[in-house]
């Protein structure tokens, strides 16, 4: 049991420091992105750097330095779904930072295309359907974990 629960602590730390935070980042720029605030100047900065920080938060959490027991399969499937939610993650936050850096760019007058930031949104709603079924998959086999402990 006490292995199970570093897995279990790992997988509520991702949802409560790391998903939590980063759907309020999310919530905040579409607040910002609204047609009565576009008149409002946004820190891109603030945003790349909060993207950022939370990137660095899910590249320290190491997967395999979680202790399981040999015979404890459903204990390795939610660590190997946890490495798999870590990474699909990480590949979202490049995502949105390569957005917001496009955005930074074009607020500081820049001539960018169009068909680059149409790009950039698209590569943001695709990690995030592959972070969203990813996490699906971690939930399934998590609830099964904790249905046994």
């Amino acid at each position: 049991m006490a292995d199970r629960q570093g897995i279990v602590d790992e997988v509520e730390s991702f949802y409560v420091e790391i998903i939590e935070r980063y759907k309020d980042m999310e919530r905040q720029v579409a607040g910002e992105s609204r047609l009565l605030t576009m008149f409002k100047k946004v820190d891109y900065k603030a945003r790349i750097s909060g993207f950022k920080d939370l990137k660095r938060k899910a590249q320290s959490i190491n997967v395999k330095k979680i202790t399981i027991e040999e015979a404890d399969e459903l204990s390795a499937d939610v660590r190997d779904k946890l490495g798999i939610a870590l990474s699909l993650f990480v590949k979202l936050i490049d995502a949105q930072v390569s957005c917001q850096t496009f955005l930074l760019k074009k607020s500081k007058g820049e001539k960018l295309s169009t068909i680059d930031y149409k790009k950039a949104v698209y590569r943001v709603q695709k990690t995030t359907e592959e972070l969203q079924n990813g996490l699906r998959n971690m939930d399934a086999v998590y609830a099964n974990l904790e249905e046994f402990e």
